[in-house]
């Protein structure tokens, strides 16, 4: 099960990172505004690098960590 999740947050990786070069791709060959691409291009790295950051975080989570609380009520019992 771990393995999987892994391998979909890698894969969405993958697909904002290989945004990135396609809109470069796509604004020249059409022809966009260079604020527009700059734009979006941020954005998209924005996006990446959180995901990013997001992954790296999570690798190792088995999710049996000290701080997730199963009830609502926040007492753990110590």
């Amino acid at each position: 099960m771990k393995y999987s999740t892994n391998r979909i947050r890698r894969f969405l990786l993958f697909l904002v990172g290989g945004a990135i070069p396609v809109t470069l791709t796509i604004g020249m060959v059409f022809h966009l505004s260079p604020a527009l691409l700059t734009a979006a291009v941020v954005v998209l790295g924005l996006i990446l690098a959180a995901m990013w950051l997001w992954y790296q975080a999570n690798r190792h989570a088995s999710g049996d960590e000290w701080w997730q609380d199963d009830e609502a009520s926040g007492w753990r019992g110590y």
